[in-house]
């Protein structure tokens, strides 16, 4: 295994890429039980059984890794306490920990660092997990990327942004640094010393849920377009909002990162109504989602970037490292102190089974890391007629 690492670069040195899940259980299950199935799940995905190296020309891979260094435990932390836990502590991906998974009664944490997958990749772990957990065969699923090579011809960027591209990497070439884990390990330090995130989730029970999804409907839109709505309604200016979309063009299961991302700036307009708002909000998400420059727009501008610009950008949020090349590109591209207002991913109905033989999830919570762009960052999912809401924000 050698998978050159492209798209997904821009996680690499990112100092808050924590993927978090909460799996709730119907019932309490033996640690030995719970450790065994981790462990065949883990055997079952390849990049779970890779490292990451970075090698002298900046380029990154990864590699075949015997010793795989993901984990489960148990504790008497809340998930909140987890997060906070967690989250300042550098994940070794260069020795192949890519998830954390924590026990407490019925529920379990899964903890992914975003290089390994995306949120419906951590989706796709725990439905193997619980298989395993059940006795079930499961398949050995190859590791799957959106790297530039994958892309529809159809989002090739146009002219402008190609030359922009282009322009940046020449003034970063001149003063190139290639950074290295130890570089890493020092931008937690510096990154975590003074800051703390907090988590809020909210939950919708089945009444309220269907409330939700008749008012969208009758406004003619999405849940999701709905949400947005409801979050920038008294906001009194232009919003800069972002979401996550799933790029998986052949709906595989595999791990790996597949996502891709759209944003869309709108101001609640007081003198209409909110159905009207929410049916504007949504013109634009669809106007970009059904036109593949601007779905996979990210993906393209972020793979011509020169890997290590990238490194750069993410460490200049940090105030790790700094250059006037990294910085202009940074704050340019939303990594300084212009990020987007509201950033979400909505998994929307889980579509993995709920049920595995004697075992079942009655209910799961998602919360995404603060990257980078974002600043209001809300994890949206929903299990059978429970769905929930976790916003997670620094303190």
């Amino acid at each position: 295994m050698r998978y050159k690492i492209e798209t997904e670069r821009v996680d690499l040195f990112d100092t808050n890429i924590l993927i978090t899940m909460e799996v709730s259980l119907k019932a309490e299950v033996p640690m030995a039980l719970l450790e065994a199935a981790f462990k065949k799940a883990v055997a079952s995905h390849e990049v779970l059984n890779s490292k990451i190296i970075i090698e002298p020309s900046g380029e990154a891979y990864y590699v075949d890794n015997d010793s795989p260094r993901s984990f489960i435990s148990e504790t008497s932390l809340t998930l909140s306490e987890l997060i906070n836990e967690n989250e300042r502590k550098r994940f070794r991906i260069e020795e192949g920990e890519f998830i954390r998974a924590f026990v407490c009664a019925e529920n379990i944490v899964f903890m992914m660092h975003h290089i390994a997958g995306d949120g419906k990749s951590l989706l796709y772990f725990i439905e193997t997990f619980m298989k395993c957990l059940s006795g079930e065969d499961v398949e050995y699923q190859a590791f799957r990327s959106l790297g530039l090579k994958d892309l529809p011809a159809e989002s090739k960027m146009p002219l402008f942004y190609r030359v922009y591209t282009k322009s940046v990497n020449r003034k970063w070439e001149r003063v190139k640094r290639v950074f290295t884990f130890g570089d890493l390990e020092q931008a937690y330090a510096k990154f975590w010393g003074g800051r703390r995130t907090k988590v809020e989730l909210k939950r919708y029970g089945r009444e309220e849920l269907a409330s939700l999804l008749a008012s969208a409907k009758s406004a003619g839109v999405s849940l999701t377009s709905y949400i947005i709505t409801d979050m920038i309604k008294d906001s009194g200016r232009k919003m800069d909002v972002g979401l996550a979309v799933d790029g998986r063009f052949d709906k595989n299961r595999s791990m790996g990162n597949q996502a891709t991302g759209i944003s869309v700036e709108y101001k609640y307009n007081v003198s209409k109504s909110f159905d009207e708002n929410a049916r504007a909000v949504q013109s634009l998400m669809k106007k970009k989602l059904d036109n593949d420059v601007y779905r996979y727009f990210v993906l393209q501008f972020m793979g011509l970037l020169d890997d290590t610009l990238k490194d750069a950008m993410n460490l200049e949020r940090a105030e790790y490292f700094t250059s006037k090349a990294s910085a202009g590109v940074a704050e340019a591209l939303g990594y300084g102190k212009k990020v987007k207002d509201i950033s979400i991913t909505n998994l929307t109905r889980v579509d993995i089974p709920l049920v595995y033989g004697d075992y079942e999830i009655s209910e799961i919570a998602f919360v995404p890391p603060i990257v980078a762009y974002g600043k209001n960052i809300y994890g949206i999912v929903t299990t059978g007629d429970v769905m929930t809401v976790a916003r997670h924000i620094y303190e």
